[in-house]
């Protein structure tokens, strides 16, 4: 503990703050603890230096770091954060577009970038001390929480982690779960948030306070609210009348010294609609200092611009105008350089409004004074839903600057159709619970079977985090089955009558399901026997025979009258308290029914993972990956190639059907496997068009691999195991036309599509394309050659750069 104490104050010297206690308490239990540390903590608490004193240990100690984040976007950041603290020849990264330094001691990397790294070179993690998992919480996700899943279950034992996570309620649930795993794993919780919290509801343009001093209820905002829903009960077309509106909002939040503030809004249309609204009515929240300081960074950035055609789209699609009055939107769909000069005037505090999707609430570090939340319900992809008390949370954690404000502010607009009282079960509601997200996957199967035993590989599952809180339910329902088992024996005990037994009752309730399964039988057969008799009317040779129906029914109507008069004889039809007999042995009757049930449901969870990658593993060898739960080559091929479509990339090339193209082409097909349709906000109910492809080539390969996939999601259907996403159709001409040098301002966009969702495709088709050339190096394909030229034409700054 002393060495613990010494290291921690030598590390404190090298800050320009003291720890806090909660920071000094994980490094003293990740020092002491054999599995590492699990920090649960509000954003922008600090809880990163607990992992900035791993790098301190072990850049002391000669030892190696890796820091995983979930995001590219937030590794980028990371790595820019530790190149500026340790330089540049100390720190590395990885992801799927970059490799810098990667043989540093400190490397920065996406956490499927390491689970990739545990099954292709593990040898490399042999100097490695720690692991950082920022976002444990993304356990939660899918598909990605599998990822985090597979990490702490099969990273070397020698290594500590580092697990960083937002508030979470069931931490020590995950951190039991890491322990099993790890042989241990302490646990750091702080709930504290570095800056007060003040949450507001805000009712006709003006904002009351949700909660009073105490912490409770604010009576005055209830009323207020109750007042609101009872209006629109009043006025049917009130209730679609907005209480709050944009223009009143942002003067009222710069009123209040809520500035610069995050405007959540839950749509991209939304967040343009706003930015146009302020550029109408000449909204400007900068100083004439401001405005000239938003300038010079713009200059430096786009002079920093390698690609000229960016230039040239960035100033075609940005309002500059706009940013210079303070005022900007954030989304996926935007220009990736336009949203890292948004993030950069952001954090600066030039920009003072930014309008956004909840994306800027997960990972990226910008803080604000001020959040507001445009709307309590939004839309899931199948309906809408109100906001959850995790989601809630997830937002307001932007509220505050660390350092920079002593109150941050949470706003709420309050809508006529969601109730006060439902705003308040929100807000006061229970912390996060995450929940596994784990699912076997084709790739996840193919690189277990090439290190373990179809038998060990299952035991593998049974290991995830998934398997672990099924085990923590079947544990409780089992204390419930206890209460059942107990009851029901109580019932049978109590049986107070010596003259009619519980058997005498059972057979009178099994005698009355067969004499009812009888009545909706005899109900079939004598439509069936008078539409036979109908049939027969008015042919010749007509004939008095009884018809097959007409005999069943015969036979079944004797049935019943035996059945009848059996039960007639029995003792308990005969006693006074047959109605009680009848409504005490339903009761019996159904705790066994329930006792039965949760029987089965809990013997088929128990091995749940198993059986699906049992499943899997059926079609990987039907389709030729597998042999005897061993990869063939083709199956070693594809373990290389990460994604959900892995399967199928590897059987196209593995069956030579890319062969013959040129590089643009073999991207143009590629795409297809490797970017996702946006189909939120697409008309179905426009008439189909037909597709069209840049070339003969790329037409007749598209036909096989949509073939390709439809033979294998039909085996998938037969076994309930639907796995592979459907092929992209979007981006096929964006992607020829990239890779055939056309300047980005000039290639047409896909219809339905932002200029951010055709960047991430391409940048998803260059990471597939870096996978699938060193793996076919590994293999030794023919089609080497052309994926190399195929990932040079890929190349372009916004696809390298990491700021």
């Amino acid at each position: 503990m002393k060495l613990t104490e010494d290291l921690a104050d030598l590390f404190e010297a090298t800050l320009p703050f003291k720890l806090d206690p909660f920071q000094r308490e994980s490094i003293e239990k990740l020092d002491a603890g054999r599995g590492g540390v699990l920090v649960s903590a509000p954003t922008s608490s600090g809880k990163t230096v607990v992992a900035e004193y791993a790098i301190f240990r072990a850049l002391r100690d000669g030892q190696k770091v890796i820091y995983t984040t979930p995001l590219k976007a937030l590794s980028n950041q990371k790595y820019h954060d530790f190149v500026r603290e340790y330089g540049e020849s100390k720190v590395g990264l990885v992801t799927g577009e970059n490799t810098i330094n990667d043989d540093a001691p400190v490397v920065v990397m996406t956490t499927e970038i390491l689970r990739n790294l545990i099954y292709e070179d593990p040898a490399r993690l042999d100097l490695v001390r720690y692991v950082v998992l920022d976002e444990v919480h993304y356990i939660d996700d899918f598909p990605r929480g599998s990822v985090w899943e597979e990490i702490v279950i099969q990273a070397p034992l020698g290594i500590k982690l580092v697990g960083l996570s937002a508030t979470i309620g069931n931490y020590k649930e995950i951190a039991e779960w890491m322990a099993e795993n790890r042989g241990g794993m302490e646990t750091a919780f702080h709930e504290k948030r570095p800056v007060e919290l003040k949450m507001w509801l805000a009712i006709h343009n003006r904002f009351l306070p949700l909660f009073n001093k105490d912490g409770g209820i604010d009576q005055g905002t209830w009323s207020k609210g109750a007042q609101e829903e009872e209006a629109s009960y009043r006025i049917g077309q009130y209730r679609k009348l907005p209480s709050n509106d944009l223009l009143h909002v942002l003067p009222e939040l710069k009123r209040l010294d809520m500035l610069p503030a995050i405007y959540f809004i839950f749509s991209r249309r939304g967040c343009r609609e706003a930015l146009q609204r302020c550029a109408f009515h000449d909204i400007d929240l900068t100083t004439p200092e401001e405005k000239e300081a938003i300038d010079r960074v713009a200059a430096e950035r786009l002079a920093g611009l390698k690609d000229r055609d960016e230039e040239t789209l960035f100033r075609r699609m940005v309002d500059a105008r706009l940013l210079r009055r303070g005022l900007a939107e954030h989304h996926a769909g935007l220009l990736p350089y336009h949203k890292e000069m948004v993030e950069e005037l952001f954090q600066r505090g030039l920009i003072k409004t930014v309008f956004a999707t909840e994306t800027l609430s997960l990972g990226i570090n910008m803080p604000a004074r001020g959040v507001v939340v445009s709307s309590f319900t939004k839309f899931d992809g199948v309906n809408f839903s109100n906001l959850t008390t995790g989601e809630l949370t997830q937002l307001m954690g932007r509220a505050g600057r660390r350092g920079i404000d002593v109150i941050g502010h949470g706003v709420i607009l309050k809508e006529s159709d969601v109730e006060v009282g439902t705003i308040y079960e929100v807000a006061m509601g229970p912390t996060l619970v995450v929940e596994s997200k784990f699912l076997p996957s084709y790739n996840m199967a193919l690189n277990l079977l090439r290190v373990y035993a179809l038998a060990e590989a299952e035991a593998l599952m049974q290991r995830s985090f998934g398997q672990f809180q099924k085990r923590l339910a079947a544990d409780q329902t089992q204390e419930r089955l206890v209460n059942v088992r107990e009851r029901l024996a109580d019932i049978r005990q109590m049986w107070d009558d010596p003259e009619v037994s519980l058997d005498d009752v059972a057979q009178y309730f099994k005698l009355e399901e067969r004499r009812r399964s009888i009545r909706i039988e005899l109900r079939r057969l004598r439509r069936d026997a008078g539409a036979e008799r109908r049939s027969r009317r008015g042919q010749r040779g007509r004939t008095r025979a009884m018809g097959g129906a007409d005999r069943v029914v015969q036979r079944l109507e004797v049935e019943a009258k035996g059945l009848l008069e059996r039960q007639r004889k029995l003792k308990v039809v005969r006693s006074p308290r047959f109605g009680e007999y009848l409504q005490r042995y339903g009761e019996i009757r159904g705790l066994q029914k329930e006792l039965e049930l949760s029987e089965r449901d809990l013997g088929g969870q128990m091995d749940e993972y198993a059986r699906k990658l049992r499943r899997l593993c059926k079609i990987l060898t039907e389709t030729g990956f597998l042999a005897n739960n061993r990869p063939t080559d083709k199956g070693l091929f594809a373990s290389r190639v990460y994604g959900e479509n892995t399967i199928l990339v590897a059987e196209a090339v593995w069956a030579g059907w890319l062969e013959g193209l040129a590089p643009e082409e073999l991207c143009a097909v590629l795409v297809m496997l490797a970017a996702e349709d946006r189909e939120r906000g697409r008309d179905r109910r426009t008439p189909h068009t037909p597709r069209r492809y840049p070339t003969h080539a790329v037409a007749q390969s598209a036909r096989l691999v949509r073939s390709l996939y439809f033979r294998f999601a039909d085996m998938e259907k037969d076994l309930d195991e639907p796995n592979l996403r459907q092929p992209s159709h979007d981006y096929i001409d964006f992607a020829y036309r990239w890779a055939g040098g056309e300047a980005l301002d000039q290639i047409p966009m896909p219809p339905n599509v932002d200029i951010g969702d055709a960047i991430k495709a391409m940048k998803n088709l260059y990471s597939l394309l870096r996978q699938l050339e060193w793996a076919i190096r590994q293999a030794k394909l023919p089609l080497e050659p052309v994926v190399t030229q195929a990932v040079a034409r890929m190349e372009r700054d916004v696809i390298k750069r990491t700021y």
